[in-house]
């Protein structure tokens, strides 16, 4: 199902906010009402979009060149008469083996040492390990040599199927003003992010539970129609 009108007003918001003539904050409010529209591209654009600004810092469009170039393939997506299909997949791997051996090693100290306050500071290695196999547990995913100019279409013929079905289609170039801009500073993020981590480390057991589970994802793959 293609909703045209719906897509327009999607691809209008976006450069909206590409021309900073709106900042986050409005931006994620305005994208609420695209979330749950039964066109997988629009679908589609309103989720991605989601992991390009922050909801916690008002602020102007911040972009690299190639996230500039990405936005400009997703208002090309809603131009074009492209369709988004996802795939499912669930992913065992011996990290799902070494999870479930710190999470009976954690048992075991509740076992031995009872419950207490003192179960925070034995815990703490475990969630340190726990931090360090989240880094191993995303599924690697191959990339072939296109894939970083035409993501998110499957291959270089669709890509250009959306161009000769959106004529009217036109490319802006990346502004160099904000090639420097920050959402915030490296230092305020590592604050921001440190008591997460301080809280995964002596709860360890929760998040080592959850990573017995498999990896489940989904894959969006476009097709230019």
């Amino acid at each position: 199902m293609i909703a045209r009108e719906l897509r327009n007003d999607l691809a209008a918001l976006i450069r909206r906010y590409l021309a900073e003539e709106i900042k986050a904050f409005d931006l994620d409010d305005l994208l609420d009402r695209f979330r749950d529209s039964d066109d997988s591209a629009v679908l589609f654009v309103a989720n991605a979009m989601w992991f390009h600004y922050d909801d916690c810092n008002d602020h102007l469009v911040v972009a690299s060149k190639p996230q500039w170039d990405y936005f400009q393939r997703l208002l090309l997506l809603l131009e074009s008469n492209s369709t988004v299909t996802n795939e499912r997949y669930r992913k065992w791997s011996v990290s799902q083996l070494v999870a479930g051996l710190l999470f009976a090693a954690c048992i075991w100290i509740v076992f031995i040492f009872g419950f207490g306050a003192h179960l925070l500071v034995l815990f703490a290695p475990f969630g340190i390990a726990s931090i360090i196999l989240s880094r191993f547990r995303l599924p690697a995913i191959a990339l072939g040599p296109f894939d970083a100019i035409i993501t998110p279409f499957s291959s270089i013929g669709d890509l250009r199927i959306a161009y000769e079905a959106a004529p009217t289609f036109k490319k802006h170039q990346f502004p160099r003003h904000i090639e420097q801009r920050l959402i915030r500073s490296p230092l305020m993020s590592a604050y921001l992010t440190c008591p997460m981590y301080v809280m995964w480390a002596i709860l360890a057991p929760v998040p080592l539970l959850a990573q017995c589970a498999p990896v489940s994802f989904n894959y969006p793959t476009v097709k230019s129609g």
